[in-house]
């Protein structure tokens, strides 16, 4: 290889832009290779902002610190919670309170609805079970008060994939589900699942045992 073509080979791999005056270390010269402007813009920015931001959140307050922020949050969280409380009071779910809502039509009635609505792909239209229990008969898998009813419609049975309603249903809906199924009780629905749990105790027999 000749030396003009060694020289036009080395000029071919020399960038364009020029060489930064005195900057030249170890026979390495340094180029000028500036940053977008986009990039220098915002770093001035930054500088700009910065004693702005430490004089407002520091010195003159018109800028919230992140515990100003957490505590306006927080209180914005207790309004919030205060409000849906007051919007859906807690009801005070007895075995009497249930017991109100069974044997009343009306209730039965929009336990019926419910229960076509959200039970009865499991426990069958006419209750005799499927994948869940038959709710007709004497027996009781998590025990038969109103008050283990309303328990287990609440939390549901999740290693039986029974969902959870009490998100989805009120106190009152739940009862009004209880009062459905006392009544469809001992109706003995054809096609209904062999029985599954422990009969149920009468209150009578209850309390002679107790004695």
């Amino acid at each position: 290889m000749t030396m003009s073509e060694n020289e036009s080979k080395t000029n071919s791999t020399v960038p364009d832009e020029p060489i930064i005056s005195g900057h030249s270390y170890d026979g390495i010269e340094e180029y000028d290779n500036p940053m977008p402007g986009w990039w220098v813009w915002l770093f001035i920015a930054s500088i700009v902002w910065s004693p702005i931001y430490i004089l407002g959140v520091h010195q003159f307050g018109f800028i919230n610190s992140y515990e100003d922020d957490l505590s306006e949050q927080q209180t914005e969280l207790v309004e919030i919670r205060a409000a849906f409380e007051a919007a859906n009071p807690t009801a005070t779910v007895t075995e009497e309170s249930i017991a109100a809502y069974v044997g009343v039509q009306e209730h039965i009635d929009s336990g019926a609805v419910l229960y076509s609505t959200n039970c009865a792909m499991c426990h069958a239209n006419n209750a005799g079970g499927l994948i869940g229990p038959n709710l007709t008969d004497e027996y009781w898998i998590h025990g038969s008060k109103n008050t283990d009813m309303f328990t287990v419609i609440t939390e549901g049975v999740l290693e039986k994939g029974m969902t959870p309603w009490g998100a989805f249903l009120s106190a009152e809906q739940r009862s009004q589900l209880i009062a459905f199924i006392r009544s469809v009780q001992g109706s003995n629905p054809e096609g209904a699942k062999a029985p599954e749990g422990d009969m149920a105790v009468a209150a009578t027999e209850a309390t002679s045992e107790g004695l």
